[in-house]
């Protein structure tokens, strides 16, 4: 497989790529969403012209610098299957008369559709798997497609060494392990003092996330520790679910589900503990941010194996096996009780920054896009 030594040492001048179009579902609240917003304000900044392209019509939830189009290929505000082919029609047209030099696709909803539209105009397609590709995409169908289709593209970019384990050795051969960027600039400074007594989850309100479990450990965990409250910030169709969940567990007063912010980092910078529930993730941005401000962090270490290459076990963060409250509640008791454990996790979390650079990983991510536009 490619990596990054690979990507070095292939000599790649400079702008030979000047238009690139990156092909999304939505640019609403995300991690997805997030990397795509930081590569695209790099692209325009470094003299790329770049265009982001969704399928239906969201807005953009972080901000764009205005030299970048965000063009919706649809006026629908919500996913409608039925209008599928009518925009990857538009889509293709968009990308012709756009002269693109490569598209990158991301995530897995948009990925297969992307490479079957532009089949036959020679323009590159780099797909990118954001999340478990042994359960993603859900439809079975898409699977099938996705296997057919992928040998069709030009590059494949991959968070963990475990998702591109996946898939065959040819899809290897071509692909690349890449971090996601984190934009050292936003980052606040480590928090100094005394933490509140808060506990902190970040995500889509979605089964994904796993959120019940996190309520039922620190129910546990509340027990013991009365003077803690519990935040959990995100959108998503579960909330009045896990709404009820947490008020048939604990008093009213002990948490709170404000919804999505885009001053997250600014609002958990000075909380106790950062805990990620979910049954499985891709390379979790928010964990990463969680680190990159010093917040302690416990994560099930779930596939596809990102949690488990951010986190090293009782050096900077707790790992918990998926879906075990009981693990959660002990390592957030854990955390709670040994004000030096924590200590010590906050300060060798910060090394995450030197890793995921956007300056450095937005780098890598351009040669290899570099590298995958010449296949024309």
């Amino acid at each position: 497989m490619l990596g990054s030594d690979f990507i070095k040492k292939k000599r790649i001048g400079k702008h030979n790529m000047k238009r690139i179009v990156i092909m999304t579902h939505h640019m609403t609240s995300g991690g997805c969403e997030r990397v795509i917003a930081q590569l695209a304000n790099w692209f325009v900044e470094n003299n790329f012209e770049c265009t982001i392209m969704t399928e239906y019509n969201s807005g953009s939830f972080y901000k764009l610098d205005d030299r970048i189009e965000l063009y919706s290929l649809s006026d629908n505000k919500n996913y409608e299957s039925s209008n599928m082919l009518t925009i990857y029609r538009k889509f293709r047209k968009a990308v012709k008369y756009k002269n693109a030099d490569i598209v990158l696709a991301m995530p897995e909803k948009v990925n297969v559709w992307s490479i079957i539209a532009l089949l036959g105009l020679k323009i590159p397609v780099v797909v990118s798997e954001r999340n478990n590709p042994w359960l993603h995409p859900q439809n079975k169908i898409k699977r099938i497609m996705r296997k057919l289709f992928y040998p069709f593209a030009s590059g494949y970019i991959f968070q963990t060494k475990q998702a591109a384990s996946y898939f065959s050795r040819k899809v290897k051969q071509k692909g690349v392990v890449l971090p996601n960027p984190l934009d050292i600039s936003q980052v606040p400074e480590p928090w100094k003092g005394e933490r509140r007594k808060e506990v902190v989850g970040v995500g889509r309100l979605e089964n994904q996330k796993n959120f019940p479990l996190l309520i039922k450990a620190f129910a546990e965990f509340h027990r013991t520790h009365p003077d803690y409250v519990l935040t959990i910030y995100g959108e998503g169709s579960k909330r009045d679910e896990l709404d009820h969940l947490a008020a048939s567990l604990l008093p009213r007063n002990a948490y709170s589900l404000p919804g999505s912010t885009k001053e997250l980092m600014e609002n958990i910078k000075g909380v106790s503990m950062f805990v990620l529930s979910s049954n499985y993730e891709g390379l979790p941005n928010v964990l990463i941010e969680a680190m990159a401000v010093g917040i302690p962090v416990v994560s099930t270490d779930c596939p596809s194996g990102g949690p488990g290459e951010l986190i090293e076990n009782e050096n900077n963060g707790l790992l918990i096996p998926v879906d075990d409250h009981i693990a959660l509640y002990k390592a957030m008791e854990k955390i709670a009780d040994s004000p030096n454990l924590g200590e010590k996790f906050s300060h060798n979390s910060l090394e995450i920054k030197k890793t995921f650079d956007s300056k450095l990983v937005i780098e890598q991510w351009r040669k290899y896009l570099e590298l995958c536009s010449k296949q024309k």
